[in-house]
């Protein structure tokens, strides 16, 4: 098996200094669905909203929201030290310190506060369905004030599947047009394929329903990619 292309820590190929260039390049729509979860909190969120960013390294989830809205407030976890001192660099330059805390730990091992909504961008495809998906969302279920707001984008599909394939096939022809080179794309495809742990979107809804997640709305879709809205019980 081929090293993992999505280990920013131990890969010295990822691009972390350009990452984003090149999570534009390989996420379609990316600023579109930053958009539309920040449209979706304005709607439920009130003033004084604490929300926890699953996955924070790179900053751009909390840069978006923080932008849209002075006083929320901001947890984000993360286990690569990489990846967080580029969300760090970011919450500095944006001068909102005093509203983010990072935290180098994976969700599970973060001290249980209730906050007002959270996200999961591109980080659930990375664990394998064998319970380690549903303790994941249950250790954000259980993090949320009842009736929060909770998006998740992630990989979805059957790998086994023409239909995948075909949206695979799309997915790299769009990330060669909008300049992504040569190498890097076939490293993220092999990637994909070798170290994605992609599941069907019934076997999503099925796995947010039992972590205690209820109303769940697809919102974004950008070929092999989707995000989903829901709320905490």
């Amino acid at each position: 098996m081929s090293e993992n292309p999505f280990d920013f820590d131990q890969n010295p190929n990822l691009p972390t200094a350009d990452y984003d260039i090149a999570v534009r390049q390989s996420i379609p729509g990316y600023d579109a669905m930053l958009t539309m979860l920040t449209a979706l909190f304005q709607l439920y969120l009130t003033d004084d909203a604490r929300i926890l960013v699953v996955g924070a390294g790179g900053g751009n989830e909390i840069s978006a929201l923080s932008q849209t809205h002075p006083n929320w407030q901001f947890s984000g976890v993360d286990p690569s030290e990489t990846m967080l001192a580029v969300a760090q660099s970011k919450v500095e330059s944006l001068g909102i310190e005093d509203r983010v805390t990072l935290h180098k730990v994976v969700v599970q091992d973060l001290p249980i506060h209730r906050y007002s909504a959270a996200t999961s961008l591109l980080v659930m495809h990375f664990l394998p369905d064998d319970g380690t998906k549903l303790d994941y969302l249950k250790a954000i279920a259980v993090r949320l004030q009842p009736g929060s707001p909770f998006v998740l984008v992630d990989s979805h599909g059957d790998k086994q599947s023409e239909v995948f394939k075909r949206l695979m096939d799309g997915w790299q022809k769009r990330a060669q047009m909008v300049g992504m080179e040569s190498q890097r794309l076939n490293e993220l495809a092999d990637g994909v394929w070798q170290h994605i742990q992609c599941i069907s979107e019934e076997r999503t809804l099925e796995l947010l329903a039992q972590a205690g997640f209820t109303k769940v709305t697809r919102f974004y879709t950008g070929f092999i990619f989707a995000g989903w809205f829901a709320f905490a019980e």
